[in-house]
């Protein structure tokens, strides 16, 4: 049987070895943290994306838990007109099946869930992977290593493994930032808010809402250009009234929600040049040219397997920012 070995086990990592485990493989995940664990902050799940959860057996798990919305609407910035509007009936009779919004941690424990048992290893931080004739061979923090025929990275945005593919990433800023948080729909002041997927769009900026845990809490992604802020963090705190300022003037609505939100994230938006050169890998040549039987999950890249060089896409890649 194929051993392949998983590097993260994040929504990426537990979603290929779901799918690899049901085509048969032999899949490991090992995970750096001391539990599978996702950020506070919801993720939209567009019917491509749902397709895959479908395929591995935990589409109806996860719509158990998503947020319950009927329409899907774009809204003017300033006067809350729509701009355009799709029912989610509409977008199922389109693509065979609907989208879903989800907390990312109620994703990650329903697919968490799905993968065989014994197969995820907590713990373990890798640092570097490397390949010997047919195996590939990845190497921990703790000094431990392991072997298997595939070795699959989806150790996020500082991967090891990509490093080890293409060599050091070169991120290059967007001159776009975000803003985040999860608000409980019931702190709202005034009217309730509705619970439609909705986009705002507005000079500067774009705001996404979106429910998630049925009508309990609402995302909140907000886009704005800012030249200055560069920091890349999705757990860097900001004050609330830096959101209200950036966005005054805006619908009465959206600021009523804000106001709701006591914790604020923002970090800056960034580019990196593996991911995005013409979809080549932008590391040296050596680091690229290795026969080294590893797949990441994330980012373009053309990745060696034996001697043929192919793009693994990923299995399942929803976005952070809507």
């Amino acid at each position: 049987m194929t051993r392949v070995v998983i590097i993260g086990g994040g929504i990426g990592g537990a979603t290929a070895g779901c799918a690899l485990a049901r085509a048969g493989l032999e899949v490991s995940v090992y995970e750096a943290a001391p539990e599978l664990k996702e950020i506070g902050a919801g993720v939209a799940l567009h019917p491509n994306a749902m397709r895959v959860l479908r395929m591995i057996g935990v589409e109806d798990a996860v719509r158990r838990v998503a947020g319950r919305s009927e329409w899907s609407a774009t809204h003017n910035w300033r006067t809350g007109r729509v701009i355009s509007k799709i029912s989610r009936a509409q977008q199922a009779a389109t693509f065979g099946l609907s989208g879903a919004t989800v907390h990312r941690a109620d994703l990650l424990d329903v697919i968490a869930a799905a993968l065989p048992a014994g197969s995820v290893t907590l713990g373990k931080r890798c640092v570097t992977v490397e390949s010997y004739g047919g195996v590939a061979v990845a190497r921990f923090e703790d000094g431990g290593e392991i072997e298997a025929d595939v070795i699959v990275g989806a150790d996020g945005i500082h991967s090891r493994v990509r490093a080890a593919l293409f060599g050091p990433d070169d991120p290059r800023f967007t001159g776009k930032i975000c803003y985040r948080s999860v608000i409980p729909i019931d702190a709202v002041a005034g009217e309730r808010p509705a619970t439609d997927n909705a986009q705002w769009l507005g000079p500067h900026g774009t705001v996404v809402l979106y429910p998630v845990r049925a009508e309990e809490l609402i995302n909140v992604v907000c886009h704005y250009d800012d030249e200055h802020y560069r920091h890349e963090s999705w757990i860097n705190e900001c004050d609330r009234q830096e959101v209200l300022d950036r966005y005054s003037g805006w619908h009465e609505s959206l600021l009523r929600i804000f106001e709701a939100g006591d914790t604020w994230y923002k970090w800056a938006l960034y580019l990196t040049a593996t991911r995005s050169r013409n979809g080549r890998g932008g590391g040296s040549r050596s680091s690229a040219t290795r026969p080294i039987r590893c797949f990441p999950t994330s980012g373009k890249g053309h990745v060696r397997r034996s001697r043929t060089v192919r793009y693994s896409p990923p299995l399942c890649r929803p976005s952070p920012t809507i």
